[in-house]
Order: structure tokens, then C-alpha cells, then sequence
């Protein structure tokens, strides 16, 4: 059974939460309870990130509402709701849209129905234009655009 857990706005499951906790004290490498800035800053750079002191310590203070210039659990785990609720909503949104081009309910949207809807809500495409823009949504070459690949198109920086 799945426990839940009010977080300010947000509801967090207990797997969600256990998670969280494991991602605190992954972080606390000293273990003393609370993440300092050079923790911080080593979390990122393992992550590929490479913040400046000046970014590490403003994260800080943006998620440090005791002011002790540290980051504590329970302001990690209101930080990491309102990261869940974000993205809980933005899946929502993906999957009413993608529901919404998909009127025959097949799970999939065509190429036929893709360029219907790419043509009709913007500039024209030339054919070898729309296949360009097939190869980067269609990852898995199946011919069809699944909700994952909807979702990678909806969501990256530079969309089509």
C-alpha cells in the first residue's frame, strides 16, 4: 500500500519520499544532517554541472528558510515536492495534448496525422523538411510518433 505524505502543496508518496531522503543523505557526505555549500557543489559537478561558489551559495539561500546556510531535510524535501508537483503537472499537460492529436486512440500519431497538424498550425514544410523533422522525433524508427517521443518533442529546449 502507498502512503502518502503532505508537503506544503504538494503530496508525496512514500517511495517519493524515500527517495528524497536517499538523495539528502547521498548528498550529506559528512553526514551531520544538512547539505553545505561545498556538498552542494560536489552533487552537481558528479551530475556534469559546474556551478561557481557564487551560484552554490545563492541555491542555497533561495531553499534556506531557517537562514542557517545550510540546506536542512525538511527544506530539502519541500525543494523536491515542488520538483515532483512540476513535473507531475508538465506530464499532465503532455498526455492531454498527445491525447488530443491521437482522436483514433491508438496510442501512436502517424506521419500522415503529424504533418497534418504541423502544416496546419504553422509555416508549410517541404517533404524533405517534414522526413528531417520525423528522424529527430521518431527515436526508434517504427514510422510512428509514441507519447515518450511526443513528450521529447514537447519538452526539449529547441523544438522543432
Amino acid at each position: 500500500m502507498t502512503e502518502f505524505i503532505e508537503n506544503s502543496d504538494h503530496v508525496l508518496s512514500t517511495e517519493q519520499l524515500e527517495e528524497i531522503r536517499a538523495t539528502f543523505n547521498a548528498m550529506d557526505s559528512n553526514n551531520d544532517g544538512r547539505i553545505s555549500v561545498s556538498e552542494l557543489m560536489k552533487a552537481q559537478q558528479a551530475l556534469g554541472g559546474n556551478p561557481t561558489l557564487e551560484e552554490t551559495r545563492q541555491m542555497i539561500k533561495e531553499v534556506d528558510t531557517d537562514n542557517s546556510g545550510f540546506i536542512e531535510l525538511d527544506e530539502f524535501i519541500s525543494l523536491m515536492a515542488e520538483r515532483y508537483g512540476a513535473l507531475e503537472y508538465q506530464n499532465y499537460v503532455v498526455t492531454e495534448a498527445f491525447q488530443h492529436f491521437d482522436r483514433d486512440k491508438t496510442g501512436y500519431l502517424s506521419k500522415d496525422q503529424l504533418y497534418k497538424y504541423l502544416t496546419r498550425c504553422g509555416d508549410k514544410l517541404t517533404e524533405k523538411e517534414f522526413n528531417d523533422v520525423i528522424k529527430d522525433i521518431d527515436t526508434d524508427g517504427d514510422g510512428k510518433i509514441d507519447i515518450n517521443e511526443f513528450a521529447a518533442l514537447l519538452t526539449k529546449k529547441n523544438p522543432v
